[in-house]
């Protein structure tokens, strides 16, 4: 008998390309997104339903093996322009959402979070991945739900969305024939292709897998300045100009890999409350 698999999120870049992978490998895939797909093929399956909404994921859940969860606030500038919004659709919808799977027996979830959950970097975006990925792990293992973490990096490729910043540097050299960057473009980034990641989201699928943290970048480090230079072969007359400052306030710059925990600090009385005059004070 063939696995139900559920992606949340399924109208999106990466959602979207996992839907086609599993379809492809011939699994039984079901789309939930708050809008249709138009990547959807004929036989695949699409519930229109929003995250915050518990009956349309109860709905959405049901019979199905593994969900992809997907499906959350992910442009920077937005999220943390709207924080509340952006709490509400990544913490309170993941929540949700694992509540949805316990009532109806799911097998596993396979979280997509990013690198901005262990940085100091990226503001309110950064906690709302770092807070779910918390309580996925604790709501998984207390309920006996199979879990994996997929933190991932600087993903480039067709279908991706507007805010991407790989697909605006090709918009605008194609239409524009110049590129804006407002950094120095010394910033490191090891990209990798949807194609790629397509294939290591599907493979985190298997049992070896189970309740694990991985880091998903391409295999090269390179400055945004060299990718720049590259996409310039393929597009004469292309002009690339950098600001003298940076300007990207929540961008990490080198090493995403930042993120202490706050050790918090003893604040000390004159003096206390002798322990054997508290306990006669509650005793009487």
């Amino acid at each position: 008998m063939k696995k139900n698999y559920l992606i949340t999120g399924a109208s999106g870049f990466l959602g979207s390309h996992i839907a086609d992978f599993l379809l492809l490998k011939k699994h039984n895939v079901i789309l939930f997104d708050k809008r249709k797909s138009s990547f959807k093929k004929k036989n695949q399956k699409m519930i229109i339903g929003n995250i915050n909404n518990q009956y349309d994921l109860i709905k959405a859940t049901k019979n199905v093996n593994t969900v992809f969860h997907f499906a959350a606030s992910a442009d920077l500038k937005i999220s943390n322009d709207n924080p509340f919004k952006t709490i509400e659709n990544n913490v309170l919808g993941t929540v949700k959402l694992i509540k949805a799977c316990k009532k109806n027996k799911v097998h596993k979830i396979v979280y997509a979070s990013s690198i901005y959950a262990i940085s100091e970097q990226g503001g309110i975006y950064s906690t709302s991945k770092l807070s779910s990925e918390m309580i996925l792990e604790r709501l998984c293992k207390k309920f006996r739900i199979k879990f994996v973490i997929l933190r991932f990096g600087t993903v480039y490729g067709e279908r991706a969305n507007e805010f991407n910043t790989v697909r605006n540097f090709i918009d605008s050299a194609i239409n524009e024939k110049k590129i804006h960057r407002s950094t120095k473009g010394n910033e490191i980034r090891s990209y990798i292709h949807i194609e790629d990641v397509t294939k290591i989201v599907y493979e985190s699928i298997k049992n070896k897998y189970n309740n694990g943290y991985y880091n998903i970048f391409g295999p090269k480090k390179m400055s945004v300045k060299k990718m720049l230079n590259i996409i310039k072969k393929f597009i004469p007359n292309l002009r690339i100009y950098y600001s003298k400052y940076d300007k990207k306030m929540y961008n990490y710059k080198v090493n995403p890999f930042t993120y202490k925990l706050r050790k918090g600090k003893k604040i000390i009385l004159k003096k206390y409350t002798d322990i054997e005059i508290g306990l006669f004070k509650l005793i009487k």
